[in-house]
């Protein structure tokens, strides 16, 4: 039997690096089996499912190259499809049928609040199991009269359950795990559990790999499964992803950073409210309140206000390491290492080799923490070792996500900026730090820099005399400019650091950049002698 993985988002939000470490590892266990990779839109969630979400994951499924055999976009095979959960709503009343007949699932008609009275009047309300009840004929006609609509349960038998977990091994899941639980909800939509075992079922999955946040729902899973008389696939649940601090990575850890950021903000205007925040973002006040007790943790909300405090948020999602610069190589590569072992000495494994040596007996049982400075190690290992072309392709996606100054020039010019500051960047946006001078004339100079190289130095008497030996290049390259600056220092008997310095805070406002004459280079003629002359007038003693 051939196998067959599947990845299954929910579009309720972007793409977390998380479901994308997940996707890797059923891509690369579907292409070192010579199996099948299946994409599927679990979109039954219609409160909070977005088309612009779904388009999001979609999109950064292809940035990271992960293509799949069967899913949206691709021909339907044998009746597999659609995709889309929405779209098979049929498929599965169909299975509820079934169910209804033989009396292995029933109508509960309680409320939200009804459920809490429940569960609060319980001996141990963190425990409470729902039980199976009988409605009169008057009961049930004064719901429906309410306009009230019944959920779907499952009749759930108590027994322990054992999932003989591909990476985990053996798992006894207690009878006390599961109770009757929802398979439909009121709105006539199947629940997560539902739907998902009876997609699998029908998409023919042979092999489930998920995170191990998803190991208690397979006790639901099996109860389904058993009830409708079909299969279990394999399961393997992977260790979590956690962040440094040792919490689990999550979007919300944007929030904690936004709302701590808000508190300092706060406290330096000596307040204790937020309507000041509301007023500054646009943002509903009662929503601010909300967000600040931790009632909510929004994404969407975390980023504006980080936007108006000017925070930098810690990159959660896959957007927000395409928008940082990061290719998809590197993150793959990073993403991979998360709890595998390929083996070897080398870190650096592309994707196809990845996909060659993945076997599921080399992924890690415990969980695996996310360094951000070691992907950036990375990422700047592969901005180094793409070919150019490669990289280009990557830096115009790049620009698709962030504007940048760089998309403006000329393919050669970008190339002379690349072969010149590509060795000191991890990313495309520390690339775009590194080359801001050359787009915006410096307005400050590094003081200590200006001390030591203008003042002390003797620098700022040279500036206006460097000026001028810019008439003198014989051509208005890296090579003429380097012999009109040799020249200069060979008639005044001067080491050609002690030019270079000066030249380069003058141009760059910092006393770092690649060779004097390769970073004059970069400019007209005139743009260095206006540079030289700001300086000589900013930085008088």
């Amino acid at each position: 039997m051939i196998s067959r993985t599947r990845f299954a988002p929910s579009p309720t939000g972007s793409l977390h690096v998380g479901g994308a470490r997940t996707a890797l590892y059923c891509w690369m266990f579907a292409r070192h089996t010579g199996g099948k990779f299946v994409l599927r839109i679990e979109d039954t969630d219609r409160a909070r499912s977005t088309d612009e979400s779904t388009r999001g994951i979609l999109t950064d499924i292809r940035w990271l190259g992960l293509d799949w055999d069967e899913g949206p976009g691709e021909e339907d095979v044998d009746g597999i499809g659609p995709f889309f959960q929405s779209e098979r709503l049929e498929t599965y009343n169909g299975f509820f049928e079934q169910l209804l007949e033989k009396d292995l699932a029933y109508e509960a008609w309680e409320s939200r609040d009804e459920l809490s009275a429940m569960r609060a009047a319980s001996p141990n309300p963190r425990e409470f199991h729902y039980s199976r009840r009988a409605y009169t004929e008057d009961e049930v006609a004064a719901f429906k009269a309410d306009g009230r609509a019944p959920v779907l349960r499952l009749d759930v038998p108590r027994i322990a359950r054992t999932v003989n977990d591909s990476i985990l091994g053996a798992v006894t899941l207690s009878e006390n795990d599961v109770d009757d639980f929802v398979i439909r909800k009121a709105d006539g939509f199947p629940t997560y559990h539902f739907a998902v075992v009876i997609d699998d079922h029908l998409m023919k999955i042979t092999q489930v790999l998920r995170g191990q946040e998803h190991l208690m729902n397979t006790a639901k899973h099996m109860a389904i499964q058993t009830a409708l008389g079909i299969a279990s696939p394999s399961y393997g649940h992977f260790p979590l992803i956690m962040n440094m601090g040792g919490g689990k990575m999550s979007k919300r850890d944007k929030a904690k950073v936004a709302r701590a950021a808000a508190r300092d903000a706060a406290k330096a205007r000596g307040v204790k409210d937020y309507d000041w925040l509301a007023e500054e973002t646009g943002l509903d006040a009662g929503d601010v309140a909300l967000f600040m007790k931790k009632k909510q943790d929004g994404v969407a909300m975390a980023k504006t206000i980080a936007v108006a405090l000017d925070v930098e948020l810690p990159p959660i999602e896959v957007m927000d390491f395409r928008k940082a610069g990061v290719v998809p190589e590197a993150l793959l590569n990073y993403l991979g290492l998360l709890g595998w072992n390929p083996g070897g000495d080398s870190e650096i494994v592309p994707l196809d080799e990845m996909a060659k040596r993945f076997e599921l007996k080399n992924v890690s049982k415990s969980a695996a923490k996310f360094d951000i400075d070691k992907l950036l190690a990375f990422n700047g290992e592969y901005l180094r070792s793409l070919p150019r072309d490669v990289l280009l392709a990557h830096m115009q996606s790049w620009f698709a996500v962030r504007p940048s100054h760089l998309q403006d020039v000329s393919a050669d010019r970008l190339n002379v900026l690349l072969d010149l500051f590509l060795a000191r960047a991890r990313t495309f946006v520390e690339l775009e730090q590194a080359v801001a001078f050359v787009f915006e004339a410096p307005t400050t100079y590094v003081q200590k820099s200006v001390t030591k190289f203008l003042h002390k130095g003797g620098g700022h008497a040279l500036l206006s005399d460097l000026s001028a030996v810019m008439d003198t290049a014989t051509t208005w390259d890296a090579q003429g400019i380097q012999a009109a600056l040799e020249g200069f220092a060979s008639e005044n008997e001067l080491g050609l650091g002690k030019i270079a310095q000066p030249l380069r805070l003058a141009l760059t406002g910092t006393a770092a950049s690649p060779s004097i004459h390769e970073t004059v280079a970069l400019f007209s003629k005139d743009e260095v002698q206006a540079r030289i002359a700001r300086c000589v007038e900013a930085t008088a003693p």
